[in-house]
C-alpha cells in the first residue's frame, strides 16, 4: 500500500510540472524542427557538436495545410527578410554592431536591385550580384517557446567566379519588427577554390563572436 501511494504522488508530482511548465526547458519538451527544404541535413550535419546539441532531435516536414507556431506562414518568410531582417550579419568585426535600423533590404536598394518573392525565397538581383535567401526549417533553438528560422544565404557576384554563403539562426520572429540574424557557418568560393568557417575559425573569419 505505501509503494502505491508513492507511486500515486509520483505521478501527481510529475502531473503538476507538467502543467506548471517546470520542465519546459529540458530536451524531453524541445519541440521537433519543421522542415522546409531537405538541405536541412546537409548543412546541419557540418556543424559544430556544441551547436547540434541545440537542434530538435526530432523533425517533421511542413504540411501546408497546417499554420505555422504563432500563426507566422512559411509562405510570409521572403515578405518579413525583405522588411524586416537588418544585414549586419553581412558585416565584419566592428561594423556588425552599428545600429541595425534602416538596415534591411526595403530600406537600402541597391542600384538596380529587383526583389523575387516566392514564399520561403527570396531572391535578390542587382547590377553585380545576386542574392538569395531561403527558408531552411522552423524551430525552437533555445527551447524557450519562440518561433526561430534558420535560413540560407547565398551572394553570387555575376562579374566574377564568387560565391558566398551563411547559414543563419533568426530568431523570435514577429511580425512588423526589425529582426537580427546569427552566423552559425559560412563558406566562401572564389573559382574552385573555397573555404568553409565554423567553430573557431568562423570566429575568426566574422572577426566578432556570435552570440549561439
Amino acid at each position: 500500500m505505501r509503494r502505491r501511494i508513492s507511486i500515486l504522488c509520483t505521478l501527481f508530482a510529475l502531473l503538476l510540472t507538467l502543467n506548471t511548465g517546470c520542465l519546459r526547458n529540458t530536451v524531453f519538451f524541445k519541440e521537433p524542427a519543421t522542415i522546409i527544404s531537405s538541405n536541412y541535413f546537409a548543412v546541419t550535419k557540418k556543424l559544430p557538436p556544441q551547436l547540434q546539441a541545440k537542434l530538435p532531435t526530432d523533425v517533421v516536414s511542413y504540411n501546408p495545410q497546417q499554420p505555422a507556431r504563432n500563426s507566422i506562414l512559411p509562405e510570409q518568410f521572403s515578405h518579413i527578410v525583405f522588411d524586416n531582417l537588418s544585414l549586419n550579419f553581412l558585416w565584419t568585426g566592428a561594423q556588425h554592431n552599428l545600429p541595425i535600423d534602416g538596415t534591411t533590404y526595403s530600406a537600402m536598394p541597391s542600384a538596380g536591385q529587383i526583389a523575387k518573392h516566392n514564399g520561403t525565397e527570396l531572391t535578390i538581383t542587382s547590377e553585380f550580384c545576386e542574392e538569395k535567401l531561403s527558408l531552411i526549417a522552423i524551430l525552437d533553438w533555445n527551447n524557450t517557446g519562440s518561433t526561430d528560422w534558420l535560413v540560407a544565404y547565398t551572394f553570387k557576384s555575376l562579374v566574377q567566379p564568387e560565391i558566398s554563403k551563411r547559414l543563419l539562426l533568426v530568431r523570435d520572429i514577429q511580425p512588423n519588427t526589425t529582426l537580427t540574424a546569427t552566423v552559425l557557418s559560412a563558406s566562401e568560393c572564389f573559382g574552385n577554390n573555397c573555404q568553409y568557417y565554423t567553430g573557431n575559425s568562423l570566429v575568426e573569419f566574422l572577426e566578432y563572436q556570435p552570440q549561439y
